[in-house]
């Protein structure tokens, strides 16, 4: 029974724009409603998460990341090498991993599929020594990303996203990169590169929308220069 497993909250404060406390102290109450007790620690910094989350693997029969694709994705570096399972409540700027997951960003009905203990094994993708569960972005899309963090006040989601995407456009600047894929290399000047494990990234928007979770492979969508009109055309469709 879901109750008489030992949860291990993680919980980052400062996802959402700082909203997320509201998520927090919720997602507590749910718990506490359905009889389940849990232990709850705050990240107060980068990389915090991890470590918390690497303790905790060898205590706890479930951990619960409770924030955005951020939080996630730190959770995720200190679980990798053990098999205990993660548990995901929605509560930053994106969820764009829990989206390709298909958890409902409805806090009661996702604390109940937490509570309800069924789990999946997905794939994961490795750059350097940094794993990531659902995307990686190269060029223009990590370019917005930091305009993103940039960016103070919002509620997050789609919207954030698309303010910052139109700051970062008459900005940026195309990358030269390198790709190495199926046997062959390319040396390519790139709008933007996207290696998705996952359907979305930047809170929505479909770079790779055939990818699947479990199937051993990543979809790459890779986008060359083109005219500021032409990719403004284009945004809705590949985007959108």
């Amino acid at each position: 029974m879901a109750s008489m497993k030992k949860y291990k909250l993680i919980a980052n404060p400062a996802a959402r724009r700082g909203n997320s406390r509201l998520i927090i102290s919720r997602t507590l109450e749910l718990f506490a409603q359905r009889g389940v007790s849990y232990d709850l620690e705050l990240t107060a910094g980068p990389r915090e998460a991890g470590m918390i989350a690497r303790a905790a693997c060898r205590d706890y029969d479930v951990i619960v990341a409770i924030g955005g694709d951020g939080t996630v994705n730190e959770v995720l570096q200190g679980m990798v090498f053990s098999h205990t399972p993660l548990g995901i409540v929605p509560g930053g700027t994106g969820n764009d991993f829990v989206r390709s997951l298909r958890i409902p960003n409805k806090l009661e009905q996702a604390v109940d599929i937490v509570l309800a203990g069924q789990t999946r094994t997905i794939d994961l993708g490795k750059i350097n020594d940094i794993y990531f569960a659902n995307n990686a972005g190269f060029g223009f899309d990590a370019a917005v990303n930091i305009t993103t963090y940039g960016m103070g006040g919002g509620t997050g989601g789609l919207s954030l996203y698309l303010r910052a995407l139109v700051r970062t456009l008459g900005k940026y600047r195309p990358v030269q990169l390198t790709i190495a894929m199926n046997g062959r290399t390319i040396d390519q000047e790139t709008f933007l590169l996207s290696i998705g494990n996952g359907t979305t990234c930047g809170g929505g928007f479909k770079l790779t929308p055939h990818a699947k979770l479990d199937d051993q492979l990543l979809d790459v969508t890779l986008i060359r220069p083109l005219p500021l009109a032409s990719l403004l055309w284009h945004f809705p469709k590949v985007f959108l």
